[in-house]
């Protein structure tokens, strides 16, 4: 068993290291993959766990030898977002259990975002609220950038937010295949805002701003992203 917990919730750890047990009986199920999701209530907190998906016996192997399994980079990367200022859920424990060479259950533990809302939903917002939405988006998207961190998978349900005082908010979640390092370039950085999904208009509000906010031209940012993008 490999067990990471976060110190502050230290008064969990008796509950976490059975999290297989309580995932079974307990909860609502609010995810159903190849991985599955539930919130489960335990005293004041509310806990957003994800059972990964068992994998290949040669990935298994890979993870043990010299790879680093998902649900532990799903624990480390929000640690490295909020340190710079950027919001995603606390994480609160990394479970994983090796029941033999051919089975192991892995399961991430985060407390539940505030943020009931994502960025699949901004297209079906007024014009006027989802400009607003989108050009906080874009400045929320190039200082991401800018700071050197990548979502692999930058996709609209992965981008939660929330209004707090007047402006949005955001907060990432899934960030497993987040990279952090270098400063993100306008190339890539464009290429990366084509994983989202919206119409002409939120894409040409977007990219604009995202082009003003990272001083570079924004015709060029939209050649950049039109090589990317692929809808849906």
């Amino acid at each position: 068993m490999k067990f990471i917990l976060n110190p502050k919730y230290k008064q969990l750890a008796d509950y976490l290291r059975h999290i297989d047990e309580h995932f079974e009986r307990e909860g609502v199920e609010i995810h159903r993959g190849r991985n599955v999701i539930k919130v489960l209530r335990v005293g004041d907190f509310s806990l957003c766990v994800k059972r990964y998906g068992i994998l290949s016996l040669r990935r298994r192997l890979a993870d043990r030898t010299y790879g680093t399994p998902k649900g532990k980079k799903a624990y480390v990367r929000p640690l490295q977002l909020r340190e710079r200022g950027f919001e995603s859920p606390e994480p609160v424990a990394y479970v994983a259990y090796h029941r033999s060479l051919t089975r192991d259950e892995a399961y991430f533990v985060c407390l539940l975002s505030s943020y009931t809302h994502s960025m699949a939903e901004a297209c079906s917002l007024p014009q006027p609220e989802r400009d607003e939405l989108t050009r906080n988006f874009a400045e929320y998207a190039a200082r991401l950038h800018e700071d050197g961190f990548l979502h692999r998978d930058f996709s609209s349900d992965n981008i939660l937010y929330g209004k707090v005082n007047g402006k949005y908010h955001f907060s990432l979640i899934d960030t497993n295949s987040m990279r952090g390092g270098k400063r993100v370039g306008v190339e890539k950085g464009c290429k990366n805002l084509a994983r989202l999904q919206g119409d002409s208009h939120f894409f040409g509000v977007l990219l604009d701003h995202y082009a003003a906010c990272r001083k570079s031209d924004p015709e060029l940012c939209r050649k950049y992203f039109e090589r990317a993008y692929r809808p849906v």
